[in-house]
């Protein structure tokens, strides 16, 4: 004998099991998140661009020489530390300086001679006082002419070119055998004292770009943040490069070299902004969206971003100061799913 059960029982035993297990699926479908309040803070516009370290170039001296040389012995490197005094080149007269010694001494001689004999014509009667003065007046200029490649060879007696300062070899301009002429550079010294950095800017981020603007400097391959500010903007284009120049003087430091390459953020416009942690921003189809919790349920919103800084990014639309965005747990949410927020009950 089959039992019914009366239709209002059944139905309160649907309601039971549904409130039950339904309950449950809810429970499951819902999602732990971290939520962080949208706040207002000072962010900068910054240009990236890269650049090389160098001495100042005014602490640098570049060495020449009066006279002809040859250059017999390098004793130096670029790069190489030398103290005042200390010997960089072996170098000795040119043949054609030591020739113009000896005509110049030859000059003289029959300048003199010449001189002599005018005078005595000039006491007989046999000369004018025009051929006298044209005699002193040529041993004057042969007298001149041999004290003055006397005075460009002195700088060669020793035949050795000396540091004239305590610092770093920056460039050898010359190599072992070299005919170096009068007034060649040899080598290029610093002080070490000071360094530059040359930054390259595109052309068309310049006109951005003021004196005085703050950058934040970083070695390529990692290194201490270096501050600095822009002192000079080159208004032309470097030919290799094709890019323009700004300058931003640095103090000596030991973990900047010459030649380091550095990263640098040029800190160009700073206001104040609305902004999120980068990791509540995801993208969908090349547009920025973010999940903001309204009554516990996950709403999507499109955004348009703009600045990032320190782990931040600028929200110019979509959020409002005080929204709940998700910060963590967001990667796998879908519009209208229940949150259990980290932290609270």
């Amino acid at each position: 004998m089959k039992k019914w059960f009366p239709a209002w029982q059944m139905l309160v035993w649907g309601c039971f099991l549904y409130g039950l297990f339904g309950g449950m699926a809810i429970a499951e479908v819902s999602a732990l998140v971290k939520t962080t309040p949208v706040r207002m803070m000072y962010m900068a516009d910054q240009l990236r661009v890269y650049g090389t370290v160098e001495f100042a170039p005014e602490d640098g001296r570049t060495i020449v020489l009066p006279a002809e040389a040859l250059v017999s012995q390098v004793l130096v490197a670029a790069g190489q530390r030398v103290r005042q005094g200390q010997p960089l080149l072996q170098v000795q007269p040119s043949v054609s300086d030591q020739l113009q010694l000896k005509q110049a001494e030859i000059a003289l001689k029959f300048a003199r001679a010449e001189q002599r004999r005018v005078t005595s014509l000039r006491q007989r009667q046999l000369a004018t006082n025009s051929q006298v003065q044209s005699a002193d007046q040529a041993l004057a200029q042969a007298h001149a002419a041999l004290q003055d490649i006397r005075l460009r060879l002195q700088s060669l007696e020793k035949g050795q070119v000396s540091s004239p300062i305590s610092g770093v070899v920056t460039v050898v301009h010359v190599h072992q055998g070299d005919l170096i002429a009068a007034g060649q550079p040899l080598l290029s010294l610093s002080t070490g004292s000071g360094l530059r950095v040359l930054l390259g800017v595109e052309p068309g981020d310049l006109p951005r770009i003021r004196v005085g603007d703050s950058v934040l400097l970083r070695p390529v391959y990692g290194g201490t943040e270096v501050q600095g500010k822009i002192t000079q903007i080159y208004s032309q284009i470097d030919p290799q490069t094709r890019l323009a120049q700004v300058v931003v003087p640095l103090p000596a430091r030991p973990d900047l070299l010459p030649g380091a390459m550095l990263r640098a953020e040029i800190v160009l416009h700073r206001q104040e902004v609305l902004a999120v942690p980068d990791s509540a921003v995801l993208q969908q189809n090349g547009k920025s969206y973010c999940f903001v919790d309204v009554a516990g349920k996950a709403q999507k919103r499109w955004v348009e971003t703009g600045w990032q800084q320190g782990g931040w990014i600028a929200v110019k639309q979509g959020l409002q100061a005080g929204d709940a965005v998700i910060s963590l747990g967001n990667y796998e949410l879908k519009p209208g799913m229940a949150l259990r927020v980290e932290g609270q009950s």
